[in-house]
């Protein structure tokens, strides 16, 4: 399923905020004056990128004024498809309206600050940061709907997945959308007829004998390729198969070897930015702990010289003190021989 399948209003068309969910038949109802032309007109610029084609009469204020007033005025559209939604942006850039695709569903704190504010531009886009991809800014009118419609001619491989459908003579689609949505007289008929024309490619057309003759060419050898999946050996076993399961497993484990190799990369890459930002740190404590250590090895330097250097005097005072106890050993020899 592909959709629009909700409108953002953010200073937009004299409302401040409003969301409007599309995902489904939608019945507008009210009083003249409370917003049902606005909300269409909304809608229909998303799918044909024309203003001249809203039916805004011209007593009213431009699209541009009404519909983007400010720089901060913005309409977003919710799309789905195949069940993946994205946005698409629309907002003045340079006095002009134009579009972003961006990969993500509406979030509302994309746009709208803690203080209820709409953000700007620069700050939508700190918001979106590197989680949400969105495209180059699409000033083009043409080239926006080529994108929608799936016109991938001359456009880039990044916007095909954006196509709602994929044609290349979508013209008559917008302008039927137009048509109906501005309450035009329309058969159901000329409806069906202009989609279905719009649609369909003449380059799809198939040339039978061109189709014979390349396409079929190879026909038997890719029924005897099935044939061998099927094909039994005389103990019964499909070989292939085993074959194409052994193939199988060893590219699991390939794509295992890699997810650890990715994570062991991704590990290393960590701890080698935590060394090169404690690196200054650590070059300033090893020079802290070198001056610390020569001031010890001076002090114990010092320590050395001076234990020496008591050494020598306990020597010196211990050589002293023998000549003393020899002497006072002589004497007392002496006195008592003399007694």
């Amino acid at each position: 399923m592909r959709y629009l399948n909700k409108i953002v209003f953010i200073n937009s068309a004299s409302v401040k905020y409003a969301e409007i969910g599309l995902d489904g038949n939608v019945h507008l109802i009210g009083t003249q004056g409370v917003g049902k032309s606005t909300l269409l007109r909304a809608i229909l610029f998303f799918y044909n990128a024309n203003k001249s084609k809203l039916g805004i009469s011209r007593e009213k204020k431009r699209f541009d004024d009404y519909y983007f007033e400010y720089q901060n005025s913005y309409i977003i559209y919710e799309v789905v498809k195949d069940n993946i939604p994205f946005c698409v942006l629309s907002y003045k850039v340079n006095g002009k309206v134009a579009f972003r695709f961006l990969d993500s569903g509406y979030n509302r704190e994309f746009f709208i600050d803690e203080n209820g504010k709409a953000k700007n531009w620069e700050n939508i886009r700190k918001s979106l940061g590197a989680a949400v991809y969105y495209t180059k800014t699409i000033s083009s009118y043409d080239e926006y709907k080529k994108i929608i419609y799936g016109d991938n001619k001359g456009l880039k491989s990044e916007f095909r997945k954006y196509a709602l459908i994929e044609s290349k003579q979508y013209q008559n689609i917008p302008r039927t959308i137009q048509n109906v949505l501005l309450n035009s007289n329309l058969e159901a008929k000329f409806i069906k007829d202009t989609i279905i024309n719009s649609i369909s490619e003449d380059e799809f057309k198939i040339d039978v004998s061109n189709y014979s003759k390349n396409h079929l060419r190879d026909f038997e050898t890719q029924i005897n390729d099935i044939k061998i999946w099927f094909k039994k050996n005389k103990k019964g076993q499909i070989v292939i198969r085993d074959q194409a399961d052994t193939i199988i497993d060893n590219y699991r484990n390939y794509n295992f070897l890699n997810r650890e190799k990715r994570e062991l990369a991704i590990n290393l890459s960590g701890r080698l930015n935590y060394i090169e930002r404690e690196r200054p740190n650590l070059s300033v404590n090893f020079s802290n702990e070198k001056i610390i250590l020569e001031e010890l090895r001076k002090k114990v330097e010092n320590l050395k010289n001076l234990h020496v250097k008591r050494e020598q005097d306990i020597v010196s005072d211990i050589k002293y003190i023998s000549k003393k106890l020899t002497e006072s050993k002589q004497k007392i020899a002496a006195y008592g021989k003399s007694g």
